[in-house]
């Protein structure tokens, strides 16, 4: 039963971060519309160019938001996950995996969009300090 509990808080941990990062980023550009993303279709030069047009504080705001979705992703986790048999408190392990899994997805959307190296640097620095550190409160309640 524990297994099967554990694969729903994986689940539910996963969907939740990545439905708060979307809505998140919704939200933001509702509030401070930037210039508009290109197409799925287009070319990786089109989405540097892109990037460029951007401008610092939508940057950031979006580095925030995938560190507001893996601490929404991660307490998740926690809460679905079972408890540890031997003390009867709450697992870590959520905390380790998502931030390892929005830690990759985050390299990997960088990659993708071209994004300047130091938001990439930025923005990948903050996964895992964020999954631990809400991991750890996440535990003690």
């Amino acid at each position: 039963m524990n297994t099967l509990r554990n694969i729903a808080a994986f689940v539910a941990a996963f969907l939740v971060g990545s439905i708060t990062m979307f809505a998140l980023h919704q939200l933001h550009m509702t509030v401070w519309p930037e210039e508009t993303m290109p197409a799925s279709t287009a070319t990786p030069e089109e989405f540097r160019a892109w990037m460029q047009t951007l401008s610092m504080p939508t940057m950031l705001a979006a580095t925030v938001v995938h560190w507001l979705g893996t601490a929404a992703g991660v307490a998740v986790g926690i809460l679905v996950a079972a408890k540890r048999p031997e003390t009867g408190r709450r697992a870590m392990w959520p905390a380790y995996v998502m931030g390892t899994w929005f830690f990759l997805g985050g390299i990997a959307n960088a990659i993708q969009l071209g994004t300047p190296m130091w938001l990439t640097v930025t923005d990948a620095l903050g996964y895992l300090p964020v999954a631990l550190v809400t991991g750890k409160w996440m535990t003690r309640a």
